[in-house]
């Protein structure tokens, strides 16, 4: 990435942490528009060229969490069956995992106001959307089967709604619950476990999840 294109970057992720902090303080219908620009020292006109609306701006790390993911399935020990694998890398970013660039406990802090706030939904399930082919292609990467294939697809977007899912119910489950760690590993191992098995492309056409990854 080039030079300007990382300043770009870093300009963002600064708008929205500070999005993000005024929308947990005020709530999102306190936050405007001008006290995200005032907090971060830019002009409003700064804020528009980088996003075109505190939703926007307060969902957009999530960008940065799908190459994480990518990265960390790629990264999980290769005889592991492909659903662990997906279940541990998604699970990976609650609790005490940090991601370069943002605050400690960002992911757990991020779903718990979305889960408040219904406004960020359309917002956050565009962003999924986006999230959802880079780890379709980990996922293929991984199991050895060609990328572009349906069934990747489908699970990458299986894992994540059942991600979404057991964040929703979680912050609707009154204490005491398990850790939100807990309830994304419970969620995405039942969404997935179902879709990896004998009869799947994982075992007959690429990988088994069973199996060491073809070399």
């Amino acid at each position: 990435m080039r030079r300007r294109e990382l300043q770009k970057d870093q300009t963002r992720l600064v708008l929205a942490l500070a999005a993000f902090d005024l929308a947990r303080e005020h709530g999102l219908g306190g936050v405007r528009i001008p006290q995200i620009a005032a907090a971060v020292g830019v002009s409003p006109r700064t804020f528009n060229n980088y996003f075109p609306s505190k939703e926007a701006a307060i969902v957009w790390p999530i960008t940065l969490l799908a190459g994480r993911l990518a990265a960390r399935l790629a990264d999980r020990p290769a005889a592991e069956p492909l659903a662990d694998a997906i279940v541990a890398s998604l699970a990976g970013q609650y609790g005490t995992s940090e991601v370069d660039g943002l605050p400690p406990g960002w992911p757990d802090e991020f779903r718990a106001l979305v889960a408040a706030e219904p406004a960020l939904h359309g917002e956050y399930l565009r962003a999924a959307a986006v999230a959802e082919p880079t780890l379709a292609g980990a996922i293929a990467r991984r199991a050895g089967v060609p990328a572009g294939e349906l069934e990747s697809l489908v699970l990458a977007v299986v894992a994540v709604a059942a991600e979404r899912a057991a964040v929703l119910h979680w912050s609707r489950t009154p204490a005491p619950q398990p850790s939100l760690a807990d309830a994304v590993r419970a969620a995405v191992g039942m969404a997935v476990g179902c879709m990896t098995g004998s009869s799947s492309i994982f075992a007959a056409g690429g990988r088994s999840v069973t199996q060491p990854r073809r070399s």
